[in-house]
């Protein structure tokens, strides 16, 4: 199961996950991020350092943010991933659509 905290700091949102990332608690990610979004946050980290695994609607869920930002030229970036987590990533090819710090 995961397991978020928001952190709004003036226009910048952070969203720490831990967990594993299933398809039930992928809607977590998006909310997360529309929250941000709608307080007027322009910039958004998902910290991934406590995240074990990462499914596919989570995935669609960070693309989904992705788009959103990419039309209200934001900035999104996943920080803290584990190779695993990245690997995944690479493997779908989203690695190229989202940035990692």
């Amino acid at each position: 199961m995961l397991s978020s905290k928001l952190e709004i700091n003036d226009k910048k949102a952070v969203v720490r996950l831990e967990g594993t990332a299933d398809t039930i608690s992928s809607e977590i990610v998006y909310n997360d991020f529309e929250k941000a979004l709608n307080e007027g946050c322009s910039e958004f980290e998902f910290d991934l350092s406590n995240v074990e695994y990462v499914c596919s609607a989570t995935l669609r869920a960070f693309i989904k943010a992705q788009k959103m930002c990419n039309s209200k030229s934001c900035e999104m970036y996943l920080s803290g991933a584990s190779e695993g987590v990245k690997d995944v990533f690479e493997i779908t090819g989203f690695a190229s659509i989202i940035r990692f710090v």
